[in-house]
């Protein structure tokens, strides 16, 4: 009896430890689609893209300017966006997901803390006045993946943050952090970029998915921030290591580090890959998971290529993605769905 009791608590411990997700996906429904490369000439460090209608637009990084724009077909519309601290300059801005306005493309600069809304035909014919600024609240700061539901209510994440995400009613200026799964890692201390995540939301059924970035792991939520489901992607966990208290080891695996949304389907791209050959262009080819927003497994498409972004292009059916080329920079391709 006494041995018993002695064993109560490692077996309390070890149940902890060993949380078990709700369903373990299989991918069992792999599609090999044929990518199209896009006969771009112009010289593209592409970070984001953004499909806005009959437009695609790209965040170039390495060089400026900042946006290039195309039509549906890849043919040229022009380019704007310099960097600087000028009034209509850019620093570091990302697409902020929110409802689609007619000829506006919504972005927020994490840099200059600010709320930008360009008008791309503006833009495009270099009018001055093709952009509107408004401060952004410095809770929302350093997110690199915010959605805006409406004016008054965003929701998003930052790597090293409080919790899995945040919900933001900025009219009140207040903030309520969902705090991470138990089924993750305890952070040390205020170390947390081991649990950094991607987040798409649905405004309709109001959920939210979680995709993480050191796990194998993606979550649904419901708007009050309840946790409704966990599955992994395949049989063996994929944990983090971290190294002491302030350092991410540069074997970890990479999961996923983009996440997009259409009205139906969420599309996860995962990756097999390291930390440490993130930028490697011969890295084994990416895949992007389809699920119905219930979290549910449809299919894979499996890439021909290392990706590190994508969009999907929902009226027209495919799936545009980066890759790296010889030069350095990036070609761009598309798949149907």
């Amino acid at each position: 009896m006494r041995c018993l009791l002695r064993l109560l608590p490692l077996f309390v411990l070890y149940s902890c430890n060993t949380i078990i997700p709700d369903e373990i996906v299989n991918e069992n429904n792999i599609v090999y689609p044929v990518a199209d490369k896009m006969d771009i000439k112009e010289l593209l460090y592409v970070d984001k893209i953004g499909v806005y209608d009959s437009l695609i637009c790209f965040i170039n990084r390495n060089t400026e300017p900042i946006f290039y724009v195309y039509d549906e077909d890849f043919l040229y519309k022009g380019s704007f966006g310099m960097e600087g601290h000028g009034p209509y300059d850019f620093q570091f801005p990302f697409f902020l997901n929110t409802e689609n306005q007619d000829g506006i493309l919504p972005v927020y600069d994490v840099n200059s803390a600010s709320f930008k809304s360009i008008d791309i035909e503006k833009a495009l014919e270099s009018k001055t006045e093709f952009l509107t600024t408004c401060k952004m609240p410095s809770y929302l700061i350093g997110s690199p993946n915010l959605t805006m539901m409406d004016d008054s209510c965003f929701i998003g994440n930052i790597d090293s943050g409080q919790g899995l995400f945040f919900v933001s009613q900025s009219r009140l200026g207040s903030v309520e952090w969902i705090e991470f799964p138990k089924i993750l890692q305890r952070p040390k201390k205020d170390f947390t970029v081991m649990n950094m995540n991607r987040i798409v939301v649905n405004s309709q059924s109001r959920v939210i998915i979680s995709a993480m970035g050191y796990y194998n792991l993606l979550f649904l939520y419901d708007i009050s921030g309840t946790l409704k489901k966990t599955i992994q992607i395949g049989e063996n966990r994929i944990e983090p290591i971290v190294l002491g208290e302030h350092y991410i080891s540069e074997d970890n695996y990479i999961c996923c580090r983009e996440i997009v949304s259409s009205g139906e389907f969420v599309y996860v791209m995962m990756q097999t890959v390291k930390e440490k050959d993130f930028e490697k262009i011969d890295n084994a080819p990416s895949r992007i998971l389809v699920f119905d927003w219930g979290l549910n497994y449809l299919k894979t498409y499996q890439l021909p290529h290392y990706s590190l972004t994508f969009d999907v292009d929902d009226l027209r059916n495919r799936i545009i993605y980066t890759a790296f080329n010889e030069e350095g920079g990036t070609d761009i391709y598309s798949v149907e769905l």
